[in-house]
């Protein structure tokens, strides 16, 4: 019966869907961002098979036509309808696995399983799980569950209130707002966030939301004429038309959606306001960008362009042949003519089919004009300290710029116009600037083991060490901004790297245990030894040695114990030098997850306990789309030659440039000159001596708890019911508890404050039962107010 139900389902094609860069513009877009966040895993985990969203109450079916749109891979539990993306759990397993090939799912893409007046307690009780849902039951295992940190299911009103969603928008918590809240759910969720931040939302606020909104039907209706009357009543749909002739002068029966669209790209009188809302979420109405390239007045002449998707499309072509143009180009003209275009197309960035995702020359632009700012100088200076000045001081934003102008384009031919570009304006100032930097240490030599002005790595207690292969220092300063926007506090510093720049030789160099690492012989593989043993350090040997100076090592997935008197930790995370060797300039378009997972990582690392976390790296990088150029140094005359470095075998005379090993600088290997590679086809590389491959960031994170004179802890949260027992030590601190969803926020406390006790003890009761499972945090105030500890808890207790 399933299986003849399955093999009549038609086929069904499916585009993915571009995720714009901006920040979320509706809750809709939010919750479509946190379901594809949940696919993101740690660097060599295997990704998730699917994600399960779970929605016991079935608060959420009123989204799912909507997100129907906007998620391609979204599958739903319920009723067989293939149209719909939607049936029981075994024809969404054989969707899952391929098995129907009819129903074909996007590319690289996670399925969401939405699961309506399901929870995740169901199928974790596998025992007892009903057989429908057996399916779906393996999945929880080889999938990831859309939750809250807690492992509670998503109510729509956590989602709403968690700062974790990035909403944190403040919501009354008596029942009669979480009632109108929930009836007008569908609307709330299409509205910009502009209109619901800043304010405490109440039940009258809900409720208006419910109130007919003209323009947003309207746009509704043009965006599926049909779907719409279906779905409106008869009365409903004498009103819509009664207030289209009366507000907007037009009949929807009588003009259709033609005669809408002409009107909306024309933006006359009445109709900018509609066009307006169009660009609040020109997401939620896919529909209307073919209206209008149908609905165009033909052989007029139109005074507004931006409202037209074709006109946006030939001046996105015409920039793509501007680019390419400037190949032909001196470094100097190709500066002054992204100068030009800039002007010419800078204004589509404000156009709405920039949040569609159909201007990434337009974006592309932006950066490419940094670009130009940026190597407008090049990067002089008579010695070291004064290059990494230049360079730290505003040169490393050029590879910055690269990175983001390549991360912008997706197609083969928009890469290979700003692929085009950046190696006209980008390539001579790299070559400039890695020539005379290496003129300058020619005459005083890069830091090596033993030398004074080497900086040193170590912790404190309560400092955990985070490694991260390949951090440049563009990187680090991005990853430091993203952790200020998380309200971390960011303490920035820059050291030079061992040399040769390979990780063999720079990770171990800014361990806690360099002291017991020294060089002996060069070796074709640039390793140093451990000291005590007269073994090369092997990653077994380094681990070891780290043990033994007491610093806890830590697996990526470990947060270790911070508690621990003394405690201290090394660890390491991120893929940024395996992903550039293995996809070369293509890395530029994995740059910013792999930052966002780094910043998750030092927040979970900081919220298990640790003091500090303290991230070194051990090298940069270089990276031309296209190609960096190639030197010859023939391989009979060398030990073992990488893209940027070389053993030289004794005995043999070389051409190129050579320096003194850090490990023992009477060890010389050879570094190919400039920006320069030992072989051909290499976009991305390292080893040699550049300013981004040598300066590299030292940066230390903490959690932007205020600083105070009181000194308190919280020593244990205990959780009966909706009751709260809170112990705090000392026991005389004179310091009052409450419990927040955003730590720094008094407006968004969900009890009564109170003082603590003569023994240290404080009780709270959270009144509002609709907020067990939330993630919280449980705070401590002196008596000005400022927070001087936290813990995060769950509403309830943890299950």
């Amino acid at each position: 019966m399933i299986d003849k139900t399955l093999r009549s389902c038609p086929r069904i094609g499916i585009n993915m869907t571009i995720m714009p860069t901006e920040m979320p513009a509706t809750i809709l877009d939010a919750i479509q961002r946190s379901l594809l966040n949940a696919a993101r895993h740690a660097p060599g985990e295997v990704g998730p098979a699917a994600i399960l969203w779970p929605d016991a109450d079935g608060q959420w079916q009123s989204l799912i036509p909507k997100l129907r749109n906007l998620m391609p891979q979204l599958l739903v539990l319920g009723t067989c309808d293939p149209e719909q993306r939607q049936g029981p759990a075994i024809w969404i397993r054989c969707v899952i696995e391929g098995a129907l090939p009819e129903v074909l799912l996007p590319e690289r893409s996670v399925p969401v399983i939405y699961m309506p007046n399901v929870s995740r307690q169901t199928l974790r009780n596998v025992e007892e799980c009903p057989w429908e849902l057996q399916p779906l039951v393996e999945l929880q295992y080889r999938g990831t569950v859309w939750c809250q940190r807690n492992g509670k299911d998503w109510t729509a009103e956590a989602f709403l209130v968690s700062e974790d969603t990035g909403l944190g928008l403040d919501v009354s918590k008596d029942i009669q707002t979480r009632r109108a809240m929930l009836g007008a759910l569908g609307q709330l969720a299409v509205t910009p966030l502009v209109r619901l931040r800043g304010k405490r939302l109440e039940a009258e606020d809900f409720d208006k939301l419910v109130i007919e909104d003209t323009p947003r039907n309207l746009l509704e209706w043009m965006n599926d004429p049909q779907g719409s009357r279906q779905k409106w009543d008869n009365a409903r749909w004498l009103a819509f038309q009664s207030r289209c002739k009366a507000e907007y002068g037009f009949d929807p029966k009588a003009d259709g959606e033609l005669v809408a669209a002409e009107r909306l790209g024309m933006r006359d009188g009445v109709w900018l306001g509609v066009w307006q809302r169009y660009s609040e979420a020109p997401e939620l109405y896919p529909a209307i960008p073919y209206l209008l390239d149908r609905a165009k007045p033909a052989g007029r002449l139109l005074f507004v362009k931006e409202t037209w998707p074709d006109e946006n499309a030939e001046e996105e072509k015409a920039l793509r042949k501007a680019l390419l143009d400037l190949a032909d180009l001196k470094a100097a003209e190709g500066r002054d003519q992204v100068a030009k275009l800039e002007s010419i197309h800078g204004v589509r960035r404000k156009w709405v089919w920039s949040k569609l995702g159909h201007s990434a020359l337009a974006i592309a632009l932006s950066h490419l004009t940094s670009l130009a700012i940026h190597t407008r100088v090049g990067l002089g200076g008579d010695s070291l300290a004064t290059m990494m000045d230049l360079y730290t001081h505003g040169g490393y934003l050029a590879d910055d710029a690269v990175l983001r102008a390549l991360a912008e384009v997706k197609s083969a031919e928009d890469h290979e116009a700003v692929s085009g570009a950046i190696r006209a304006i980008y390539l001579p100032w790299l070559q400039d600037a890695a020539e005379h930097f290496q003129k300058v240490m020619a005459a005083s030599p890069l830091p090596t083991k033993g030398d004074e002005n080497k900086a040193s790595i170590s912790a404190e207690g309560g400092t955990c060490i985070l490694f991260v292969d390949s951090l440049r220092y563009d990187l680090g300063q991005r990853l430091a901004a993203l952790a200020e926007d998380r309200k971390l506090r960011v303490s920035k510093d820059k050291h030079w790297a061992a040399l040769p720049t390979v990780t063999s030789t720079a990770k171990p160099a800014v361990s806690p245990v360099v002291d017991q690492i020294i060089g002996h012989r060069l070796g074709e593989d640039f390793v140093p030894i451990v000291a005590e043993v007269n073994q090369p350090v092997t990653p077994d040997r380094f681990r070891n040695l780290l043990t033994s100076a007491g610093y806890e090592y830590l697996l990526a997935s470990e947060t270790g114990n911070p508690q621990a008197a003394d405690a201290r930790a090394w660890t390491e995370y991120g893929e940024f030098d395996k992903l550039g060797h293995d996809l070369q300039a293509k890395i530029a378009g994995r740059i910013d997850d792999q930052l966002e997972l780094l910043v998750d990582r030092i927040e979970e690392l900081l919220e298990a306990g640790w003091r500090e976390v303290r991230v070194v790296t051990d090298h940069g990088w270089l990276l031309v789309p296209g190609g960096l150029p190639a030197t010859s140094l023939p391989k009979y005359l060398t030990e073992s030659r990488w893209s940027r470095c070389a053993a030289i075998k004794t005995g043999a005379h070389v051409t190129v440039p050579t320096t003194g090993w850090f490990w023992n600088p009477t060890e010389v290997f050879a570094f190919s000159p400039g920006i320069s590679c030992f072989g051909k086809g290499f976009q991305y590389a390292h080893g040699g001596v550049s300013l981004q491959e040598c300066v590299i960031p030292d940066l230390i994170f903490s959690s932007d708890v205020a600083s105070a004179e009181i000194s308190a802890k919280i020593t244990e949260v205990h959780w009966r019911g909706m009751r709260c027992r809170v112990s705090i030590e000392p026991v005389s601190a004179p310091v009052t508890v409450d419990i927040r969803t955003k730590v720094g926020d008094s407006t968004t406390s969900i009890t009564a404050p109170r003082q603590a006790d003569g023994e240290g003890k404080a009780g709270l009761l959270v009144e509002n039962d609709s907020l067990e499972g939330t993630t919280v945090s449980v705070v401590l105030l002196d008596t000005s107010g400022r927070v001087v500890a936290k813990r995060a808890t769950t509403v309830g207790g943890e299950e």
